[in-house]
């Protein structure tokens, strides 16, 4: 069994597609089935159950799949600590963005100031599952109680909230029902955004389509939008508007109680180099120390 049959396996494994698992790897499909073909045999076992061109990963796949994502963490945690001791730690950071981009600058500008000699690279673009972006470190979310992914921890955990111009008639209510808000203009994050896809699956739960009447792909822009009146949005009520955001009020909706888990995920297994180790401690000391003077109104 060889390395590269396993980083191969893992592809078809997490895509359960051989087609697109061959994009992903940048292999002609035939090699790709080949190799599969070829573990199967050596195994004695399948891996997959088959129904036409639908692969399904059975559990003695799941079983292969666990052991291989430990494998190629230990491996990949033993390259970054031999070079670490061969050259020396290289304090370089990769680090994807896909929540919490309004406060990056001040969470990076706070690290930087302690540690200067750190360089980022950051990457804030949504890849599709045949996409595999290069990073060391990731920021997300999750909606509800979900269980963190491995590699996590969570940096903080916020109420969802609707986010409306200060003048905006709503604010005058003494309390905000969806039934309120049934008829007023929204504007939205770009439905391929995952934002927007967490929204829509609060609102099927609740049988809440709001109209929307204007999508971006930007947050800065959406609360642009917002604080101009063009429409009211749903947010994540610590961490949705940039710092020293004026014009806009977070409004609690009586009936719309959900809540988004904010975490950072590292891509090593055991080895953590010092310098992403002590940028994770310091996200961790930094998100707890937010101050919570974007409470929304009641």
């Amino acid at each position: 069994m060889e390395i590269f049959q396993l980083k191969q396996f893992q592809a078809v494994a997490e895509l359960e597609h051989m087609t697109r698992a061959a994009e992903r790897l940048n292999l002609a499909q035939p090699a790709l089935s080949r190799t599969i073909r070829n573990l199967e045999n050596e195994l004695g076992v399948p891996l997959f159950d088959r129904d036409g061109r639908r692969m399904r990963l059975n559990e003695n796949g799941r079983i292969l799949l666990r052991y291989t994502r430990q494998i190629l963490a230990s491996l990949q945690d033993a390259r970054a600590e031999i070079d670490a001791r061969k050259t020396g730690p290289e304090s370089r950071i990769q680090l994807c963005v896909h929540s919490a981009t309004a406060l990056l600058p001040q969470l990076l500008a706070d690290f930087l100031a302690v540690r200067p000699e750190v360089r980022f690279e950051i990457t804030q673009r949504i890849f599709g599952e045949t996409e595999q972006p290069s990073y060391d470190m990731l920021i997300d979310s999750l909606v509800g109680d979900e269980v963190l992914p491995r590699n996590s921890c969570l940096l903080l955990r916020e109420d969802v909230v609707l986010a409306a111009a200060a003048d905006h008639p709503l604010t005058r209510l003494e309390s905000v029902r969806l039934s309120d808000v049934r008829s007023v203009p929204f504007v939205s994050l770009r439905r391929d955004r995952p934002w927007a896809k967490i929204i829509q699956n609060a609102c099927n739960e609740v049988n809440f389509s709001p109209r929307v009447v204007a999508e971006s792909d930007n947050p800065i822009t959406l609360c642009d939008f917002v604080r101009c009146g063009v429409g009211v949005c749903f947010l994540p009520s610590r961490t949705g508007l940039p710092p020293q955001t004026d014009g806009i009020a977070l409004l609690h909706l009586q009936d719309f109680a959900h809540v988004r888990q904010l975490y950072l995920h590292w891509r090593y297994s055991a080895y953590l180099p010092p310098h992403i180790a002590a940028f994770r401690d310091f996200s961790v000391r930094w998100f707890a120390s937010l101050a919570p003077s974007d409470r929304p109104q009641t």
